[in-house]
Order: structure tokens, then sequence, then C-alpha cells
């Protein structure tokens, strides 16, 4: 037989392993979906010259670089060029900008993204631009509308320059190469 007096120490015994089960599972649900938000990219410096990266910097160069992937996967499938504009300057950005409106009355190019095993090899001795080599793997896919017309697995090697604008990195070259 239960006493009354033995109700709010089951309830208070009940709500504290409830909010040590809710504070251990939402880190947890937050970053298994933080991790489709963002591309993965694995920046080796080991062989960076004329000067070493710091750690701070190159975790930045990474996240930026991941962002922009994200970024310009987004503004090619939804066709949106404003997504263009908070990851890319310059050069990378014009060329973007070109292949957005290229499609903007035809298909739509989505970019399932594998990860990119990148290499930074050169940091300015100013500390206000970085080189990176990319091979990355993904797999292309051509949209009619919400339709896949054609689908390709493939792994390219890109050459980037990330830059310092505005206190913060952004790539200024994003360019496509045979090798390295």
């Amino acid at each position: 037989m239960r006493r009354a007096s033995d109700i709010p120490l089951r309830l208070l015994i009940f709500v504290i392993t409830f909010a040590l089960v809710v504070g251990v599972a939402l880190p947890l649900i937050s970053r298994v979906l933080a991790a489709s938000d963002t591309v993965q990219v694995r920046l080796d410096a080991s062989q960076i010259q004329p000067r070493p990266l710091e750690q701070l910097t190159g975790q930045a160069i990474a996240r930026t670089y991941s962002s922009a992937w994200k970024n310009m996967e987004g503004a090619l499938e939804q066709n949106r060029p404003e997504l263009i504009d908070e990851s890319f300057v310059g050069y990378a950005h014009d060329k973007l900008l070109s292949q957005v409106q290229e499609q903007k009355n035809g298909l739509a190019t989505r970019y399932v993204d594998h990860g990119h095993q990148v290499s930074a090899t050169f940091y300015s001795p100013e500390g206000s631009a970085v080189q990176l080599q990319d091979t990355a793997q993904f797999e292309i896919q051509l949209l009619d509308g919400s339709n896949v017309v054609s689908s390709q697995k493939v792994t390219r090697k890109y050459i980037a320059v990330v830059t310092v604008v505005e206190d913060s990195w952004k790539v200024r070259v994003l360019e496509g190469v045979q090798d390295f």
C-alpha cells in the first residue's frame, strides 16, 4: 500500500530523470540535424607555406569553405543568387552568379555532397589569403522542376582562394582543375 508521502517523492524523481534524459538527448539530436546543414570539409594545413596556419584561423576557414559549398549548392538548386553573396566575392562570385542566372528558365543543378579533402598550401605573409587544394566527391543531379533528369557521381579537384573581407573569410576563387 502506497503512502501519500511517496507521491511527491516519486514525482520529483520522475521530473529529475526526465530533465536528465532531455538534457542529454537534445544536444545529440541537434548535432544530427545540424550535420545535414553542413558540408564535410577535412582541412590539412601541415604543408602550408610560407607560414603556419593558426588553429582558430584553420577552423574558421574550414567552416567558411563548408558554408560556401552549402550556399553554392542552395543557390544552384533553388535558383537563389542571393545565397552566393553570403560566401563568395570577386571572380568566384561573378562566375557562380552567371551560372545561376543561366539556369533561371531551364534545368537546375543539385549537388549531393559527399565531402571534401582540403589541403591548405599557401598562407599569405600578412594573413589575408589562404590557397586551398580541394578533392571533392559529390553527385551532380540535373533537375527539371523536382524531377531528376540525370545524375552523375564525380570526384573533382578545385583550387580555391579564401580571403578576408570585412572581418570574415570569403571564397574569392573556386576553379576546377585537372590535377594539383
